[in-house]
């Protein structure tokens, strides 16, 4: 629910955007994606994760940690218990890693007054 301007809003050159937050996002959950899948993952050239790496706009970025998470969902739910009991120590910290990133973003909300908490994350 957020225009590309809001989502690029920083109240200080020392903070990030949401835009910055969720491109973080999606370079963590897809490289931890691709690892639970046994994908390889290419080298991290760029220190910097917050960068826009796919030069995605704002809306295709929204659509691509939707579909990322979306993705998630399905192969826990398919995964077997091996694969779950191996993995669950990455699992546990990406759910921390994302939700801390989630509160950060809702942080960001209320401070630039985006924020209806009748909506929610969805809002």
């Amino acid at each position: 629910g957020l225009t590309e301007e809001q989502a690029k809003w920083k109240p200080s050159e020392a903070t990030n955007s949401i835009f910055e937050i969720v491109n973080h996002l999606i370079f963590y959950n897809q490289r931890y994606l691709n690892r639970f899948k046994d994908i390889p993952n290419e080298k991290n050239k760029d220190n910097n994760t917050f960068t826009n790496r796919e030069k995605l706009s704002w809306d295709a970025a929204v659509k691509r940690i939707q579909n990322i998470m979306s993705e998630w969902t399905e192969v826990v739910r398919e995964a077997g218990e091996n694969k779950l009991d191996n993995m669950a120590l990455e699992l546990a910290h990406l759910t921390i890693h994302t939700t801390y990133h989630t509160g950060q973003i809702i942080y960001i909300r209320k401070w630039q007054g985006t924020w209806n908490p009748q909506d929610g994350v969805n809002g």
